[in-house]
């Protein structure tokens, strides 16, 4: 995928365990890392029972901070409602464009 600064966008990230879509019932917290971004569900991140996927939005404050003409690693951690951490592989998911303008619009 590809994410020039400044842009404003929402990321559907599906969590599987086992390739099955983690049980969002058993789920107190989900940490999203991208680069330096930090986004928390329940708090910044929707989820969409229907699709069985987290909403990620990602704001035009949040991509500026992303490296020029580079890529950005994304990271994922569940918590389980029973104290449990599970973390995925971090995976380079994102490649940044430079934008010549680095103003909030």
């Amino acid at each position: 995928m590809t994410i020039k600064q400044g842009d404003e966008c929402v990321i559907p990230v599906r969590i599987n365990i086992n390739g099955a879509p983690v049980p969002i019932t058993e789920v107190e917290s989900v940490e999203f890392r991208s680069g330096d971004v930090r986004k928390m569900y329940p708090a910044d991140v929707t989820y969409d029972p229907e699709t069985q996927m987290f909403q990620m939005r990602l704001l035009q404050e949040d991509t500026f901070t992303f490296p020029e003409d580079d890529s950005v690693q994304f990271d994922v951690r569940v918590k389980f409602k029973g104290g449990a951490v599970i973390g995925t592989q971090k995976v380079t998911v994102f490649v940044t464009v430079d934008a010549l303008s680095e103003e909030v619009i």
